[in-house]
């Protein structure tokens, strides 16, 4: 998949590809930009395929491609193309070369295709993405019993600063407040401590975290179960991701 392409010189561009095989990595795509160039449709992002390559001293260098989605409606809806601009700013962002990058590549590819069809809310397509990626990244919550007593039951609440599930017991217990010197060292934690969460925003967590991504897509929810579960995803990406998304912050200039 390509994650992004850089002009390079007058006709050239560099692209950075996540592949099964060695992870992301840079490539040359040499003349891409003339319009008769046989790279000019595979040198895009959003591309997905087979590229043929060859490493050089210091690089790579892509000869063809065959191409197997160009994720053209995508392409077509400006929230939809920003939206997977940030899915694949996001992957860029983890991945790493010579790493195997394979469960990444299916969620990315996955997201793309549910963003692409119309079937599913945006919101929750990008929520579902945030989430799952960051599990992948060995940072999921913890979201099967309560991070305070164990208990599998009841559970009501998030609590982001321990990144889990409490039940309402514990909910109710004395958590929900850091102390002034908690603060000062961490400004995170003043965002709000405790989330609250209904059994179908708290079962779309639980289904994420231990679905696997090419079985993610197949269920929705309403509005208020989704809003607890962006309000959540949200305040965990700003959290545990240390890392500005330029194309996040151009969706939120233009009010997407």
């Amino acid at each position: 998949m390509v994650l992004s392409a850089m002009p390079m010189g007058e006709y050239d561009k560099r692209l950075t590809i996540l592949t099964v095989e060695r992870g992301k990595i840079s490539v040359f795509a040499r003349g891409a930009r003339k319009p008769t160039s046989s790279l000019l449709a595979c040198s895009q992002p959003f591309t997905f395929g087979e590229f043929t390559t060859y490493a050089g001293r210091n690089s790579y260098t892509v000869t063809n491609a065959q191409v197997a989605n160009y994720f053209q409606g995508m392409r077509d809806d400006l929230t939809k193309m920003y939206l997977g601009m940030y899915f694949c700013e996001f992957a860029d962002y983890y991945t790493r070369e010579g790493n195997d990058e394979r469960e990444v590549l299916k969620l990315l590819y996955q997201s793309l295709r549910a963003l692409e069809s119309g079937k599913y809310d945006a919101r929750l397509v990008r929520r579902i993405f945030e989430l799952k990626m960051i599990s992948l990244e060995g940072e999921a919550p913890l979201v099967q019993e309560c991070v305070c007593c164990g208990a599998k039951e009841n559970l009501t609440h998030f609590f982001m600063r321990r990144d889990g599930v409490v039940c309402a017991d514990c909910a109710g217990a004395d958590l929900k407040y850091p102390k002034a010197e908690a603060v000062a060292a961490n400004p995170f934690q003043q965002f709000p401590s405790m989330y609250q969460l209904s059994p179908s925003a708290l079962y779309a967590m639980q289904y994420i975290v231990q679905t696997p991504s090419t079985k993610l897509f197949n269920f929705t929810l309403k509005d208020e179960a989704l809003a607890e579960l962006a309000d959540v995803v949200e305040h965990y990406i700003k959290k545990h991701v240390n890392h500005e998304m330029k194309s996040l912050a151009v969706m939120e200039a233009m009010g997407m």
